[in-house]
């Protein structure tokens, strides 16, 4: 998957409060497939971590879809005696 074809969004997730914490922020991340537009949003304390889970996400997903497309002439053709 090449880099260009893809569009990540942070989101830091504000607290109620108002104050922000000492240390990471919790963040949304949403990495889009533009291609296909196949999307995946991960949330974690570390914006590193919620980046590689929604890129992990999008992989398998943009996997599965790939190999749901079969080549297979007897499965494009009806079974013998189905007529």
């Amino acid at each position: 998957m090449a880099p260009e074809d893809l569009r990540v969004e942070c989101v830091a997730d504000r607290p109620a409060s108002g104050m922000w914490p000492c240390g990471p922020n919790p963040s949304w991340v949403t990495v889009t497939h533009l291609p296909t537009m196949i999307s995946a949003r991960a949330y974690d304390r570390s914006q590193h971590k919620a980046l590689q889970a929604a890129k992990a996400c999008v992989e398998m997903m943009l996997e599965q879809s790939l190999a749901d497309r079969c080549s297979f002439p007897e499965r494009l053709a009806p079974a013998k005696g189905a007529e």
